[in-house]
């Protein structure tokens, strides 16, 4: 299994076991309010789902992993990057999710994600990488640009959440950008 480590996180790729684990906390309306689809999931579903992010990494089409906490080896949360267009060496943060509440504001995020972006940079060669957030998520924006991605724009009226349409903002961050800003990780080394 594929590792990649930052100070506090190990990725890794899923296995149909983290199911149950990922499932505790993925019903959650406080986590899933923030995902593009906030209907609750059953454990067949989430197994389906990891087969199918497991096919994609195996393809190259996208690539799922898991977030572990260093410290404790418990898996903590999901990210990946979709929609890989090869030609334009682009990549989009498809999901980023700390699962358990009691760790949010630890900082497994954020290393999660300079780890996963050191692996679009350092081992795919990507160019840009890209994400899509809600407008009414501030925080997820705040966040997102303290990482180093930029504002792009925004696509109105994309988002629905309870009863509202809501503008899209469109953020991305360049592979120069992210060697001025963390250079890049040699291979092993922490974030």
């Amino acid at each position: 299994m594929g590792m990649y480590e930052g100070k506090l996180t190990r990725l890794r790729r899923l296995d149909v076991e983290d199911a149950e684990t990922i499932l505790r906390h993925w019903n959650n309306y406080n986590l899933r309010q923030y995902l593009p689809t906030p209907l609750p999931t059953s454990l067949e579903d989430m197994k389906a789902y990891i087969q199918s992010a497991n096919e994609s990494y195996t393809k190259r089409s996208g690539f799922t992993f898991g977030i572990e906490s260093k410290e404790t080896g418990k898996l903590v949360g999901l990210v990946n990057l979709a929609n890989i267009s090869w030609m334009s060496r682009s990549g989009e943060i498809g999901i980023l999710g700390i699962l358990d509440p009691s760790v949010w504001g630890e900082g497994f995020g954020s290393d999660a994600l300079i780890v996963l972006l050191d692996f679009a940079y350092s081992v795919l060669d990507m160019h840009s990488v890209y994400l899509w957030v809600a407008s009414f998520n501030e925080r997820a924006i705040r966040f997102y640009e303290k990482i180093g991605f930029k504002n792009q724009g925004k696509i109105r009226e994309m988002a629905y959440r309870n009863g509202e349409r809501h503008d899209v903002v469109v953020m991305d961050i360049l592979k120069s950008e992210f060697v001025e800003r963390y250079g890049i990780l040699p291979k092993g080394t922490k974030s």
